[in-house]
């Protein structure tokens, strides 16, 4: 029987793994696609960004994704609150983009974009399917949603359909943590019920991020006005 010498096995390894590495990278492309659609900003929020201005929250956004084989048994997650600017969402997405490249399916979205899904289709089952489908479900700028009885009913279908078949959420608000705690009306207050049980509570202060690269970039564009 024929067989190949050491040279054309090595070569038809590097062939193999170039391969594999390639349909890696396209099933990567197409899992950041489904994750942030065409949100290319997001999709930019990784670790490696993370300046540890807040090293404790940046070592427990980082200790999240670490553990994340538990706590996706468990259906635990992440509640990020605090105020405007602060990195809740920078935080989110570091965590989405480092499951993501660990093989996991993650979507990152907000009620309102829930909302136009489910008012453009007839199909509202399949949205909720979908909604239910990845290892984690991001949402982001809870309480940021109008506040009427159908935002309501999608808030509370889309948490508890997620707590009931124990799949983790990563949840971002600019509520006080007092604000979640004591719920200001009954429909948030059996949201936040349900949240409590299965989110751990992250409190994420500091500064406004956005007015300080505001600041900064008034000023380079000053200074290049002014040559």
């Amino acid at each position: 029987m024929p067989c190949d010498c050491r040279c054309v096995r090595e070569q038809k390894a590097a062939i193999e793994k170039a391969v594999r590495q390639e349909e890696a990278a396209c099933r990567l492309a197409r899992h950041r696609a489904n994750c942030f659609g065409d949100d290319a900003k997001k999709e930019g929020y990784t670790f490696a960004r993370d300046d540890q201005r807040d090293a404790e929250l940046s070592r427990r956004v980082r200790g999240y994704v670490k553990q994340f084989a538990k706590f996706r048994q468990e259906g635990r997650g992440l509640l990020l609150l605090g105020p405007t600017g602060t990195g809740k969402t920078f935080y989110a997405c570091c965590i989405a983009n480092a499951l993501l490249e660990a093989g996991y399916s993650v979507r990152v979205t907000n009620f309102a974009e829930i909302a136009n899904e489910l008012q453009g289709t007839f199909d509202k089952a399949g949205v909720h399917r979908e909604l239910k489908r990845p290892d984690l479900l991001v949402l982001d700028d809870l309480a940021a949603e109008r506040d009427t009885s159908f935002m309501n009913e999608i808030v509370f279908q889309v948490v508890e359909e997620r707590c009931a078949a124990k799949k983790p959420l990563v949840v971002t608000s600019n509520l006080s943590a007092q604000s979640f705690f004591k719920p200001d009306t009954i429909e948030r207050g059996r949201v936040f019920s349900r949240l409590k049980e299965v989110c751990i509570p992250l409190s994420v202060t500091g500064s406004d991020r956005r007015d300080e690269q505001l600041r900064r970039r008034i000023g380079n564009d000053l200074a290049l006005l002014d040559g």
